[in-house]
């Protein structure tokens, strides 16, 4: 049996000491980071007015409110900011820094409303509403109605 000198055995944990220091941290941020989305969208309300930034962009996108348009639901995650009017809907993509809305009737009372990443979406008691970052553009699709 060979017998291993107090170097080797120094020379193994320095270098075990070396991975832990610097994989640990490593593979902590990468975890983190699949869990935490960088914020590239923010949302800023004034009256008569909804002012959208993109951090990629690096510019201001302003969208007019209309005479007694009132705010329903607003949040900004991600990619993605979107607000709900009492008329409307706009969805803000930062990575297009582009502003779209589509029309909410009024008899349509927002039922859920959320923002997330890349994606913002509302159902109203009619239809179901995305709005995507990658397509800066609404998808609508009717909901099941019993006795239609």
């Amino acid at each position: 049996m060979m017998y291993v000198g107090w170097w080797v055995w120094r020379r193994a944990g320095v270098a075990l000491l070396c991975f832990v220091t610097f994989a640990v941290p490593l593979a902590a941020s990468a975890a983190s980071s699949d869990e935490e989305m960088l914020r590239n969208a923010a949302m800023v309300l004034i009256p008569r007015e909804i002012l959208f930034f993109s951090a990629q962009a690096g510019q201001w996108t302003s969208v007019r409110m209309e005479a007694g348009e009132r705010i329903l639901q607003r949040g900004a995650d991600g990619n993605v900011a979107a607000v709900v009017t009492s008329q409307r809907a706009i969805g803000f993509s930062a990575p297009l820094n582009v502003a779209q809305e589509v029309r909410v009737p009024e008899e349509e009372n927002v039922e859920t409303f959320k923002v997330e990443g890349n994606m913002a979406n509302f159902v109203t008691r009619r239809r179901a509403y995305g709005f995507s970052a990658f397509t800066g553009t609404w998808a609508t699709i009717d909901r099941f109605q019993l006795g239609k």
